[in-house]
Order: structure tokens, then sequence, then C-alpha cells
């Protein structure tokens, strides 16, 4: 059973996981682990323009919505008809991804309306007009606090992994001041780099010696 209070936290949402990973951030220092290191950073401050987003991240098509006038009738924030925008565009839609830092995904996650999150579409106006004659004054593609759920879902599990691994490795881990003494690290830190890219297409680098060792691990080729 784990000895660390602080997986226990994260368990049962005692605490945010932004608490959570300033803590990891501090014990990726001790061992060593820039991979580590370089995830709690990118979840604690966002992505930056440069990086790439985890898949978990992805947010998928969201709900599009619109007002304008449809025939003789106002509308106001409306479902988009089915077909008014064709299958390519919704496809590229798909790609849409979340940089923001967690703490603001965590904000998402509470807010019943999700508001200040989406995508604007209105440059979509003349081709919805085109299809469907409805004459699109905004166009807006919007998320519901379930997306940024399973986004939170997916850190937590991960996290809850790492620092497991981390638990067996070097005992409770609430003091935050990791010995290292005596410890295979090179072989502890595959593990913990396996558990942070599981999903996503990505190259390590170099210094960990991990590449061959990850694809060989999750039934891949080199």
């Amino acid at each position: 059973m784990a000895k660390s209070k602080i997986i226990k936290e994260i368990a049962n949402k005692e605490i945010s996981l932004e608490v959570a990973f300033n803590r990891l951030l501090i014990i990726a220092s001790d061992v060593g682990n820039q991979n580590l290191i370089d995830w709690a950073t990118n979840e604690l401050d966002g992505y930056p323009s440069q990086a790439r987003i985890p898949s978990y991240r992805k947010s998928g098509l969201g709900q599009i919505i619109y007002s304008g006038i449809n025939g003789n009738f106002q509308v106001t924030a409306q479902p988009l008809p089915t077909g008014a925008v064709d299958s390519d565009i919704l496809e590229k839609l798909k790609n849409n991804s979340f940089s923001q830092d967690i703490s603001s995904i965590e904000k998402f996650a509470s807010d019943d309306n999700c508001n200040g999150v989406g995508k604007d579409l209105t440059d979509l106006a003349p081709i919805v007009y085109h299809t469907t004659e409805i004459q699109c004054i905004s166009i807006y593609m919007k998320y519901t606090k379930e997306t940024f759920n399973k986004i939170l879902s997916i850190i937590r599990t991960k996290l809850l992994k790492v620092l497991i691994e981390l638990d067996k490795e070097f005992g409770c881990l609430d003091d935050l001041d990791i010995d290292t003494t005596g410890k295979k690290l090179e072989e502890l830190n595959n593990k913990l780099n396996i558990i942070i890219y599981e999903d996503n297409s990505v190259t390590i680098g170099d210094s960990n010696k991990l590449k061959n060792n990850l694809f060989q691990k999750l039934g891949g080729r080199k």
C-alpha cells in the first residue's frame, strides 16, 4: 500500500492538480528526470506555442452554435443544422486542443457554461449561407465541462501512476526530500517516462535513452 499522503489526497480529490504538480516538480528535480520536469512545468504554466500538446488534451469536435436569421426567425445560440458545414471542414475542427494551465482546465471543468472556452467560427458564415441560406451573425464552437473533466481524469491517473512508482522506490514522498543514493534512477525514469507518454507519439530526449525502450514495451517498431 502506498505510504504517501499525497497519493491518497489526489485519489480522493482532496487537493487540486495544481498543488499536486507543484509537489511533483520538486520531486522530479531530485530524481533528475527532465521529461517529468517538463511535463509538470507545462501542466502548471500551460503548453507554449512550440510544444506538442499531449493527445489527452485534444478536444475533438465541440458543439457548434450560431446566432442569425433562419427563414423568418431571429435565432440566438442554437445548434447549427447538420450538413451546414461539409465533412472536410468538420474533420479539421476536430484537431483543436487545449494548451491552458491545469488551474484553468480545473476551472473549466467546474463551470456549467465553460465561459471563455471555445473557437470563433464566424468565418464559416458564407459557407453556411451557401448550403442552407441561414444568415449567421456569429458561429461558435463550445465545449461542455464533461470535456474538461475527461482531460482531468486522464491527467490524475497519470499523476497517480507516477507517484506510486516513486513511492515504491523511495517510500513516503510527503516531506518532498528524496534520497537518491544507491538507486537505479535510469530504470525508474524510463518507467516514469512511459507513463507520461504512453498515449503520445513524441520524441524523447537523447539523455534518458528511452526511445527504443519505449517502443519495445509498447509493442511498436523502432
